[in-house]
């Protein structure tokens, strides 16, 4: 045997060896011994083959009598020798017991093991005719496999450790959990007793293993020291007869991670599950309980409670049933309290694993904690229900739970009956106070703020993910993070901003003119507006979402003046203060005042704030005084102030002043009249009124500048002088706060922070924000700098055609081809931002496998025709815009939005299941089920150091998928192992519509992980609201959502556009399709019972019909076929029972099946004519089109070549290899290897023989006018006669006595036209090739899939 096998990548290894090999199934190296029958005397012992390895008999002694036995034991080899020369059937698999006894004449002991004796694949080799018959005997070649398996193995699936015992024997043993013991000494052709102990649990009943014994399940029986019964489950695998293995494993484990004692019991049970002592009252058990439904008379449902020891005086209560089949749940526990005092829950999740691999048998249901603290801080945190943190400041409630940096904590909600919102507090800073409540049950990622005492802010970022049932709120640092808010005050005033909504004084911020301030929310509960006044002054508030970005708005706030005299400010500004300011006038800093009782102007020293002193310049130019009208609120807008109610300046005497004189000033009501003596206005450094050359001033020149002192208006000086403008005149406005009175505040991004930003009005022209200035200056300079560096880019890709691309597994053979055309590619790179936007026009993924019904997987769904217009827009969109980031641990997109237009998704199980093994799903199977005893499994990266995403805005929108999924009746070993391990059953329904909202989230700040365990929980939980739209489309039903929408489809068409005829034809569709549904169902149902030929003859009738169309001739052929079928039934059933299991069981057995078949089979028949039937009427309905297939993009591509590689798509070869499965009904074998065409005809040449055939449209075996087998072939020659070329075939001769193949005679060498010598050369050249290859084919080791064999090998 030359085996060829990869070492590595690269190096090819051929092994030469012989065709015997023994395979070493057992726990101890076993010795070889090898005599010849002619000379007992001198054997040859082979060296000791390993456990698990196997070894090939050298050549020459494969016909040599066999021993063996274990190395090392003190036995003898086993009495009986190994023959293989009477197992001559391929795949037939012979075994028998071997005993090997002891050397001690008093050592009673035995070695017993099992010999399977199996017969390889190897090709059929006969001995030529030249030997007489008893010496074909001797010349047989040995092709066998010797496997040397244990009698009996115990296996250990529980997670504890197990006694094992044989009743009668000393044979006992401890097993640990997961592994497994060889019995040697136990004898399977004799009863065995086994029997189980576990910790808790000393009693069993034991269970009874009789010789012979095949594959079955059984249940044991345990009992705990409280008599309580436990069902252990042992599952018995015959290797091979009289080596069996036994596996025990428990119905279901029960594993607690939620820090609580919990007890459990089957719902409506008298006693709680068996194993629960005392102490699981008190603490949490660390093993998994073992659990069963022990009364079968009750539901299959769990329930639990608290153990009693947390609140001994309080009285748990058992929660409501749940099934531990699969899924995951949350249960709240009740705990009732003494008194009038409200209960207390705890919320439990609980999260069901089936075991895959060895545990099949094995439910794994863990309890964890609904929730679950991690602090990744640096900081020693609390926690607290914000029902019991509030209005607590510094000091810690009565049930706060604390954390350790690096810790993690278990958290249950105190009272149910309040806000579940939490709360967190710095343990480790001083004054800290506690922070808002925020909402833990969703996935969410945020920082939340505390402030201390003095109204600092400090941040920790908060994420929230859903892992099974448990939501794991983990808090962590920031200060590698950009804070989410910040507040920028350009302008020269102070603001104070809050959250809207937020009632506490304490948490009202003042931002200091020209800093900034990093902000996150207070209370992240209330919606995301920020309130803004000016401090002090009365303003007006504003609202902003800080979620929008949007242009900026104005803030008022109120900006009085005081009236200055110049000159007694003059002395105060080089900021020494003289002893006595009174006597000096330079340092007096006197204003414009008013005396109360006559209303009188006079000059006082100026006080802040004092509101008598305070003036506004209205806009027709009038002084208003503001100390002689009411104050008003700040937070009204201020057309509640009439103007007449405030005084405004004016001068005592009714008519303007003569020369020289003074008119002392004095408030009035305002007057139209006096408008004259009224206005007022500040030029070249004095106070003027509307009359010309009259001025405020003091009388008696720089002495009048004094406290008190009466204000006149008088005469201007200056003007006759044409000198300076003299002290007593001097008079200027003061602003009582810098600024303008008007602020611009807008909300713009900074990266991943959303910045309020606060400018004075009169600034933000002069200076467009500084910072963005400097932005500028700063490109500008860097383009100086690496002038190569800043260039703009753009790219354009269209292509029309678009891109295929062909999944292959290694078989070799297609599984899908997938094709996006009119692919639209345009990024533009600048230096402010990068844009991609990408569109595929349409999608379309074929399922390649020959021989499907459903050829096509996934489409854009066809429009109906009333809304074609509506949108013919591209398949899927993909726009995005990058912007720079400041931060290089940041990715900053302004948006990105990915849209797709309906689609319709057609599941094939077979094509499902190749492409999960084709991405490698079937390898990563655990053995070993882990369960961890920690509460939580650590997680073991850095936080903190991950890339993370910022999005203005991020869009996700499938908007309607159409989904079908058909089920495969007859799956190879290898796709049924892998069904195993999925965990759930594929449902044939069809057209299943499922409406998904989009997927949507404004500034995401996260890393890729979290974003896209968010996107996927989104469209889980959105398919899983959906689920009832999929059991409405379930065949068994017969589809009622189908029929609903055909309706109703046809009632609108009624409505709309009075279309009788649509109606008709919709209703009817529906109805059909129904019915055909139904029909087909239970025709597959009854399929079950029959004989595996009639099953793939119908398989082909309806595979036929799926893909020609031709309903009603399928459904006639397939009611014929049931009829003969039936009639025939008896006699086909029972001749293939003996020819499969041989004897008389066989015969029974089959006559049986033929009994049952004779009804079954016409019934089936009559189902299918049905079904076929009614889907003949379905599709005449749909004339409208609408729902027509959609066809392939192209033929499945041909995976073989004569070179053994992957060959280029041919259309000329991957429809020969169409033709040829068509030829052969489908037959998986038999492979196409190349097609020629010439002329009329074309030659297909395949892997077993060669066909000459008219070539039309459908090729069916009527077209071939010419087969030859390679069996008959003896070679292809070319040969020219008249000027004609022909190709001759020349067969082989039938009977020769030397065994050797010759030519057969002339009349045996058929010979076929071609029209040129190359293409005759070329033919001849493939068909010989072929040839050979048949020829090398015929003498490899072909593997066999049967399930048995898997199990020897295991």
């Amino acid at each position: 045997v030359f085996a060829v096998s990869m070492e590595g990548s690269a190096r090819k290894v051929i092994t030469v060896r012989s065709a015997l090999i023994v395979k070493n199934k057992l726990e101890t190296p076993m010795e070889l011994r090898l005599d010849s029958p002619s000379a007992p005397d001198k054997p040859v012992v082979l060296p000791a083959v390993m456990p698990g390895d196997s070894f090939a008999i050298p050549l020459h002694l494969t016909s040599w009598r066999l021993q063996a036995r274990p190395k090392g034991m003190g036995v003898f080899f086993c009495k009986t020798p190994i023959h293989w020369t009477n197992v001559i059937k391929t795949g037939e698999v012979c075994s028998s017991k071997r005993e090997c006894h002891s050397m001690d004449s008093e050592n009673s002991r035995f070695f017993r093991f099992c010999v399977a004796l199996k017969k390889e694949n190897y090709p059929y080799y006969m001995p030529s005719n030249i030997f007489s018959d008893s010496a074909k005997q001797i010349f047989r070649q040995p092709g066998h496999s010797i496997y040397l398996l244990p009698t009996v193995v115990v296996c250990n699936l529980l997670p504890c450790e197990l006694n094992f015992y044989i009743k009668g024997m000393p044979i006992s043993g401890t097993l640990k959990p997961g592994k497994e013991a060889a019995l040697h000494t136990a004898d399977t052709s004799q009863n065995l007793e086994l029997g189980i102990s576990l910790e808790n649990f000393p009693q069993c009943k034991e269970l009874l293993i009789p010789p012979g014994t095949q594959n079955y399940m059984v249940r044991m029986r345990l009992y705990d020291v409280n008599k309580r019964q436990l069902n252990l489950t042992i599952r018995i695998l015959c290797r091979a007869e009289g080596a069996l293995k036994i596996f025990i494993s428990s119905p279901y484990w029960l594993i607690n991670k939620t820090g609580l004692p919990l007890i459990f019991r089957q719902d409506n049970a008298k006693a709680d599950a068996a194993g629960q002592f005392e102490e699981h009252e008190l603490a949490r058990s660390l093993s998994p309980l073992l659990f069963c439904y022990a009364d079968k008379e009750q539901p299959s449902l769990c329930t639990m409670r608290v153990g009693k020891g947390i609140h001994p005086d309080g009285i748990p209560g058992w929660c409501q049933a749940f099934s531990l089949d699969g899924g995951s749940g949350v249960r709240p526990l009740k705990v009732i309290q003494q008194g009038n005092r409200p209960g207390l829950i705890y919320n439990i999740g609980i999260d069901v694993k089936k075991g895959r691999g060895r545990y099949v048998d094995t439910c794994m249901v863990t309890f964890a904690p609904r929730y679950l603290l991690d602090n990744k801080s640096s900081h020693k945190l609390a926690f607290a229900q914000r029902e019991f943190a509030r209005g607590q400041g510094t000091s810690n409630p009565s049930g706060y739970i604390s954390t350790l940096s690096g810790s993690s904590v278990v958290f249950h909600w105190p009272r149910n009956d309040y806000d579940q919102l939490l709360c967190v507090r710095l343990m480790d800073i001083p004054n800290c106070t506690w922070s808002g409540g925020f909402e833990v049950n969703k996935n969410n990622s945020f920082h939340i703020n505390m402030r201390d005492t003095l109204g600092n802010c400090f941040f920790l970022r908060v994420e929230i993910t859903l892992r099974a049932a448990t939501y794991r709120i983990s808090f962590s640092d920031t200060d590698q993070l950009p804070p989410p808010f910040r507040i920028d005050n350009f302008s020269k005033v102070p603001v104070v901003f809050t959250q809207r909504g937020v009632a506490e004084p304490r948490l009202s911020t003042e931002v200091k003119p020209l800093t900034t301030l990093d902000y996150a929310w207070d209370e992240p509960t209330l919606p995301p507006y920020i309130t803004l006044t000016v401090k002090g002054a009365g303003s007006s508030e504003i609202f902003f979402n800080m979620n929008e970005f949007q242009d900026s708005c104005q803030l008022y706030y109120e900006n009085f003046i005081y009236i200055a005299a110049t000159y007694t400010f003059s002395g105060s500004q080089e900021g020494v203060r003289p002893v006595a300011p009174n006597k000096n006038a330079a340092h007096a800093e006197l204003v414009l005042d008013v005396q109360p009782k006559t209303q009188r102007v006079i000059l006082k020293k100026k006080e802040p704030g004092k509101r008598s002193q305070l003036w506004r310049m209205r806009g027709n130019g009038e002084l208003c005084h503001e100390g002689s009208s009411a104050p008003r609120n700040p937070s009204k807008p201020s057309t509640s102030r009439s103007a007449d109610s405030s005084l405004v300046m004016d001068i005592a005497g009714l008519a303007a002043v003569t020369d020289k004189g003074y008119e002392p000033l004095m408030l009035r009501k305002p007057d139209r009249r006096r408008s004259t003596t009224q206005t007022w206005c500040f030029q070249d450094g004095k106070l003027t009124c509307g009359l010309q050359g009259l001025v405020v001033q003091v009388k008696n020149g720089i002495a009048g500048l004094y406290d008190g002192a009466e204000v006149v208006l008088g005469s201007d000086a200056s003007v006759e002088l044409l000198g300076p403008v003299p002290p007593q005149q001097q008079f200027v406005n003061q602003k009582m706060r810098p600024g303008s009175g008007v602020l611009s505040v807008k909300v713009i991004p900074d990266g991943p922070t959303r910045v309020l930003q606060v400018t004075d009005f009169n600034h933000r022209r002069s200076d467009h924000s500084s910072s963005e200035l400097d932005e500028l200056v700063e490109l500008d300079l860097r383009k100086l700098r690496n002038p190569g560096r800043e260039q703009e880019l753009e790219v354009l890709v269209k292509l029309d055609n678009g891109i295929g691309l062909s999944l292959i597994n290694k078989v070799p053979e297609e599984l899908v081809f997938a094709s996006f055309t009119g692919i639209n590619v345009h990024y533009i790179h600048l230096a402010a931002n990068q844009v991609i936007e990408l569109s595929i026009q349409d999608v379309q993924v074929d399922n390649q496998l020959i021989g499907t019904t459903q050829p096509v997987m996934v489409f854009v769904t066809p429009r109906s025709p009333e809304n074609e217009v509506a949108e013919a827009g591209p398949a899927v969109q993909v726009n995005a815009m990058k912007l720079p980031s400041k931060n290089a641990l940041t990715d900053l997109y302004k948006h990105l939005m990915i849209t797709a237009q309906k689609f319709t998704v057609q599941i094939e199980e077979k094509l499902l299941l190749k492409l999960l093994s084709f991405f490698g799903y079937d390898q990563s199977e655990s053995e070993v089920e882990k369960w961890d005893e920690n509460l939580h499994e650590k997680s073991n990266k850095k936080e903190g150091t991950q890339q993370r995403y910022y999005f203005e805005n991020l869009k996700i929108c499938v908007p309607q998928i159409k989904l079908s999924v058909f089920t495969s009746n007859k799956l190879p070993p290898d796709l049924k192992a892998l069904k195993s391990t999925l965990g759930f059953p594929l449902i044939r329904f069809e057209d299943a519509v499922i409406d998904l909202d989009p997927f949507t989230r404004v500034h995401p700040y996260e890393t890729k992980e979290f974003i896209m365990n968010d996107i996927l929980k989104h469209f889980q939980e959105e398919l899983l609201s959906q689920a009832a739209r999929i059991l409405g489309s379930v065949d068994f039903l017969g589809n009622p959502m189908g029929l609903l929408n055909d309706v109703s489809e046809g009632v609108t068409g009624l409505i709309k556009y009075g279309n009788v005829g649509g109606l008709i034809r919709n209703v009817t569709h529906g109805v059909s399709n129904s019915a055909a549904k139904f029909a087909g169902t239970l025709s597959d149902g009854l399929g079950k019972t029959m004989d595996n030929r009639h099953q793939n003859e119908r398989e082909y009738i309806r595979y036929q019909a799926a893909t020609s169309g031709e309903h009603l001739v399928a459904g006639i052929h397939g009611l014929a076929h049931g009829i003969i079928g039936g009639l025939t039934s008896v006699i086909t059933s029972t001749v293939e029972g003996v020819k499969t299991e041989g004897g008389v069981s066989g015969f029974i057995s089959g006559l049986g099946k033929g009994l049952v078949g004779t009804v079954t089979k016409p019934v089936a028949g009559a189902l299918d004519f049905a079904s076929e039937t009614a889907q003949a009427v379905r599709d005449t309905a749909t004339l409208s089109g609408h729902r027509m297939q959609a066809q392939r993009i192209r033929r499945p591509r041909c995976c073989t070549s004569p070179q053994g590689l992957l060959p280029r798509y041919s259309e000329i070869q991957a429809e020969g290899q169409e033709q040829l499965f068509r030829l052969i009904d489908n037959i998986q074998d038999e492979f196409f290897i190349a097609v020629e065409h010439i002329d009329s005809y074309c030659v297909l040449i395949s892997s077993k023989s060669v066909y000459f055939l008219k070539w039309g449209d459908y090729v069916d075996r009527e077209a071939i006018f010419l087969e030859i087998k390679y069996d008959d072939l003896f070679h292809c020659l070319v040969l020219k006669d008249h000027g004609k070329v022909y190709i001759q075939l020349t067969k082989k001769a039938v009977n020769t006595s030397s065994g050797l193949a010759v030519p057969g005679p002339s009349h045996q060498k058929p010979m076929v036209n071609v029209k040129s010598e190359d293409l005759a050369n070329r033919i001849s050249q493939e068909i010989n090739y072929a040839k050979s290859l048949y020829n090398e084919q015929r003498l490899m080791l072909r593997q066999t899939k049967d399930q048995e064999l898997l199990e020897l090998d295991s």
